[in-house]
């Protein structure tokens, strides 16, 4: 289990984390453990929130929370974010949006759809109450990793090779099973979001529903997009409630 959560946080983060590496065919049980990385990423950029807010200003605080996200990631969803819009809204065939997908310079669909969920993601820290702000920068990454793992699941591979062989159509019930449970224990610190999965999991399914069938299936970009979309979904809907409360 351990070796599983250290080979998790290696894959997901930039932390340097010890473990044993183990064959490939077993590499997909590492997937069940992602909300665990998850919980690791939302706790450091909690951390960083609770010691910038003492100094600095609020919206400098959030800008630093997001920073910390998209550093300790290595940037890895935001990249799959722009790269998937870049070529799924390129309108070409099939083979021309996988291979725009593996470009490695920035479209003017994948900029703008960075812009905009951050700016969301920005703008829904602000302005969510300051007692349970704390708690929404740990769950959000939670449930992007859930939604990686969801993404994988019962999915066929778009490409013929690359990173997301390694997971997607690969995992199995169980796999997925262990990240629900382990999303669902993380979000025990606050029982007021397990309302929020009432939109967010079908918000997941439709988005894997959509990206599966404009690229005939899952590929490592769309499961990162898959993450940053399902994070923003989340935090928007627990801004909802909280303003119906």
């Amino acid at each position: 289990m351990i070796n599983r959560i250290m080979l998790a946080i290696q894959f997901l983060t930039i932390i340097p984390a010890p473990a044993i590496m183990i064959s490939k065919e077993d590499y997909h049980r590492v997937m069940g453990w992602f909300p665990v990385a998850g919980l690791l990423v939302g706790t450091i950029s909690a951390m960083v929130y609770w010691v910038s807010i003492q100094v600095l200003p609020l919206k400098i605080s959030v800008i630093l929370v997001l920073m910390t996200q998209f550093f300790i990631t290595g940037g890895l969803h935001h990249d799959g974010l722009a790269d998937t819009f870049d070529g799924c809204m390129s309108g070409r065939d099939l083979q021309r949006k996988l291979d725009i997908m593996k470009d490695s310079r920035l479209g003017t669909h994948g900029a703008v759809i960075l812009f905009f969920i951050l700016l969301l993601k920005f703008t829904t820290l602000l302005l969510t109450p300051d007692t349970t702000r704390t708690l929404i920068i740990i769950l959000t990454p939670v449930i992007g990793r859930f939604a990686l793992v969801f993404g994988a699941w019962k999915s066929s591979y778009a490409r013929d090779e690359g990173l997301g062989n390694l997971f997607i159509g690969v995992i199995n019930t169980k796999d997925i099973v262990t990240a629900l449970v382990l999303s669902l224990i993380c979000m025990l610190i606050y029982p007021s979001a397990y309302i929020s999965l009432v939109i967010v999991i079908p918000g997941i399914i439709l988005t894997k529903k959509v990206m599966s069938k404009t690229l005939n299936g899952m590929t490592g970009d769309t499961l990162g997009a898959l993450n940053e979309i399902s994070e923003t979904l989340f935090m928007l809907v627990m801004i909802m409630l909280v303003n119906w409360r």
